[in-house]
């Protein structure tokens, strides 16, 4: 599947200041972001600053700076006076996200063909060696991190860097989507997920169409498995759905 997660500051700088409370605003964020995308922190779960100052031992400051950030990613809206709240999207929000995963991915995947080099293609399957590490020791958020690594690295080769803070969003609010609720055994086994490898035969044999087939049915079948409730569980009505120029909300909302 497709998952720090893609906004961490390693590779993406999210304007908060350097130096020890940036640190700190960091590490509350990471674990913040890290219950909400599992499912710990849900709609439900109350969120203050005070609150949440006094339990990480910092000032309300730092804690309003991670959830400025939590808040740009999609994971949490702020709503003046009463308070800050986990995202709750909606079907039609989900479906939505998918559709424009699809997209934008596919785009990048037929780009990066042109461009991938050796050595590239060697970091991808370095990167999906990590993911198969953290699958086999059912590691969610830990395979949430590398696969979302796996695929923004990716894009990054097709070279349309304007488009990726759209992407990075979008991974987000599909995360939040996939990883709340329990896994099944299913999901860990994998028998009907497309893997990366799939796709990285494809690029290495700089074949655009197998590349584009790889990754769509890598991210739909995904969706299938992990969000049924959202999604479904018939792939072609879904290939079908985020092929669509436009897809109304009534069709969105059937299974």
């Amino acid at each position: 599947m497709s998952i720090s997660l893609v906004a961490d500051r390693g590779s993406h700088p999210e304007g908060i200041k350097s130096g020890k409370r940036a640190r700190k605003s960091d590490a509350v964020y990471q674990d913040l972001k890290r219950q909400i995308l599992t499912g710990e922190m849900t709609s439900e779960s109350p969120i203050t600053e005070q609150a949440l100052a006094q339990e990480y031992g910092c000032s309300q400051s730092t804690i309003r700076e991670a959830l400025m950030l939590l808040q740009e990613y999609g994971l949490v809206v702020r709503r003046g006076y009463q308070g800050t709240f986990v995202t709750d999207p909606s079907r039609t929000e989900a479906r939505l996200m998918l559709k424009l995963r699809v997209s934008i991915e596919s785009t990048g995947v037929a780009e990066a063909v042109k461009f991938i080099t050796d050595n590239e293609l060697e970091q991808l399957h370095e990167l999906d060696n990590q993911f198969e590490f953290c699958r086999k020791q059912r590691d969610v958020f830990g395979c949430a991190s590398v696969d979302i690594k796996f695929h923004l690295r990716l894009f990054e080769i097709a070279r349309m860097p304007v488009l990726e803070p759209m992407l990075v969003r979008t991974f987000m609010i599909l995360q939040r989507i996939l990883l709340s609720t329990p896994r099944p055994d299913a999901s860990w086994a994998r028998p009907s997920v497309t893997p990366h490898l799939i796709m990285l035969d494809a690029l290495a044999a700089r074949d655009t169409e197998a590349a584009l087939a790889a990754l769509r049915s890598h991210i739909l079948s995904s969706a299938i498995l992990l969000a049924p409730q959202y999604y479904g569980t018939d792939m072609q009505r879904l290939l079908d759905q985020v092929e669509t120029n436009f897809v109304a909300p009534a069709d969105l909302a059937g299974h």
